[in-house]
This record gives C-alpha cells, structure tokens and sequence, in this order.
C-alpha cells in the first residue's frame, strides 16, 4: 500500500473529529545513529533516557534523551528482545540466549544501566514460557512450563507466585494465556504478542499475529477489536500508537504510525511525507515523544506530538 493510499485511507476516516486526537508536531529527526545498527527503543520511565538493541536483540545500548552519549550495557545474544526497565530507570531487566550443543537456552538478567554490572536470576533453562516482568523496583514475575515464581533482584530469593493480572500473563506466557483466560478463548492456538498496559493500569492493548490489535480490562473481560496494525503502545490520554505495515513477503516495503482513539475507533495519520520505514514506536511516559527504528537506515528517529 502506497503511503497516498494510506493518506487517504486515513483521512476518509477522520473527519472533523479528528482534529482532537494526537498529531505529528514536526517531522522526524534523527535520535540515535550508530555504526551498529539499531532497533527497538525502550524510554526509561522518567524520560531522561532511552535503551535500544541491534540486530536480533542482540545486546543493549543506553543513550541520553536527547540520543547522546551511547553506551553499550550488555553485548548478551538476545538481550534486547522485550527488554524492560525498572521502575526507577537504573536497571535494565532482559531473556537472553544461549547456545550449546546447538540447542537454545535461556537466562534471565538485570544489568544495571550506568556501568552494566549484570545480575543473573534464572541460570540456562530451556523452560521459560516467555520474557520476564518486573513485579516492582526489586522483584521480577517469571514463568515456567511448570511454574511461576516471582525473584528478589538484591537476595535472588526466589518463590513461587501466580500471576495477578492479564497482562502479566500475556507477558509471561505468550503462547498458553488464551487456553489459561476464559474471555481470551477464541483467540486458542495463537501467539498473543506486544501486550501493553495502560498508564491507569486499567486496560491492556494487544496484538494477535494476522488479525490485529484487540483491547481488554486488565481482568480479561471486555475484549473488543480495535484495528489492523501491530506494536500498539499507549498515550496518557488512553489512546494508542501503533504502525502498519506493509511487506513484500521477504522485506518491509513500507510503514507509517498513527494514533487512534479507542473509543471511537477513529485514526490519525502521524507520519505523512516521509520515506522512512518507521517500526516499533516506544512513546515517553508523558505522551510527547514518539521514538521509532527506521528500517531504511537502522537509526532511531522521533517525532514529537501536539494534541
């Protein structure tokens, strides 16, 4: 699809209303650029940094809000896939892989951010039924084929525990929440992936490969369809970004990110006129920045929103 396509698409949705929903305040501009290249940006909760991997998420970097003074944390295979910041923006918590006797493993680490002093909780395990949660500044929910247990990151204490809520699950157990969650039932047998939770902890966007991004309440309950598009992530106001793309079957041949509300359902269009390829938004905690990779040049662009 043509972005004129998309363009158009968009705005023969809108209307007058949509003039009240986010909208891109400037063109992108150039975040981070690396010799390494770079993908999927994670903000720090405050802001004042962001981290970001390469190629297969492999390793992770932390820059500076303003994209300076890159540093790499950790050069761990893997590590930056789902990789998640606690919550007050010194430790970065991350799955990493390991290969031996040409089989994959597993670990789960915390490096701290300033010096990438590294902590491992789970040692190689091929048991882990997705990535790992933080539970709160020091604990963090992980997930077995046999069971749950939340670690203490300081005493590495580990207990058994169950997960609380839905999005803990999704995140935990990527490919079993739908045969675990009655409500989450027609969606059996599929791989229920990017779930993100809204700032008021009341709402969960997900995204269901091949049909598109759904929203629940944290319970469960209340699942509805919102869109086609995938990497849906939430705005202060409960609206959310996400991208469509479109693909050749062996590369992206194009993407744009828009803003849609989800009570309405109605769209804006984010990234009009560009070239670029954007994938992966991470949006700041105060809804102003909108980081995203570009697949053109595997830099970090943003743009900046006015609502």
């Amino acid at each position: 699809m043509t972005k004129q396509t998309f363009l158009t698409l968009a705005l023969s949705m809108l209307g007058v209303a949509a003039m009240a929903q986010p909208r891109s305040a400037s063109e992108p501009t150039l975040l981070i650029k690396s010799s390494q290249g770079l993908m999927a940006p994670v903000w720090s909760p405050s802001g004042d940094k962001i981290a970001v991997t390469s190629d297969n998420y492999d390793g992770i970097w932390v820059a500076d809000a303003d994209g300076s003074n890159l540093r790499q944390v950790t050069c761990c295979s893997g590590a930056g896939y789902k990789m998640q910041w606690s919550a007050d923006g010194t430790k970065l918590l991350g799955r990493t892989n390991v290969v031996s006797d040409n089989r994959v493993f597993h670990e789960v680490k915390v490096w701290n951010a300033a010096d990438g002093a590294e902590t491992t909780l789970v040692g190689k395990t091929r048991e882990l039924t997705g990535t790992p949660l933080w539970n709160d500044a020091e604990r963090v929910m992980i997930s077995g084929e046999r069971d749950a247990s939340s670690v203490n990151t300081r005493s590495l204490k580990r207990t058994s525990a169950t997960a609380a809520d839905v999005y803990t699950m999704m995140v935990n157990d990527p490919a079993g929440v739908a045969d675990k969650v009655a409500s989450l039932k027609e969606f059996s047998g599929a791989i229920i992936i990017n779930p993100a939770l809204s700032h008021d902890g009341k709402q969960v966007a997900f995204q269901v490969p091949g049909k598109g991004i759904f929203t629940c309440n944290s319970d469960g309950s209340g699942v509805a369809y919102l869109c086609k598009g995938s990497h849906p992530a939430w705005l202060p106001d409960n609206s959310l970004i996400y991208t469509v793309v479109t693909d050749n079957g062996e590369s992206f041949t194009g993407s744009d990110i828009y803003a849609v509300d989800v009570a309405t359902g109605k769209a804006v269009l984010l990234t009009a006129n560009t070239d670029m390829i954007p994938l992966t938004p991470a949006v700041t905690r105060d809804g102003k920045r909108v980081a995203f990779e570009n697949a053109k040049d595997a830099c970090i662009y943003e743009i900046t929103l006015k609502y």
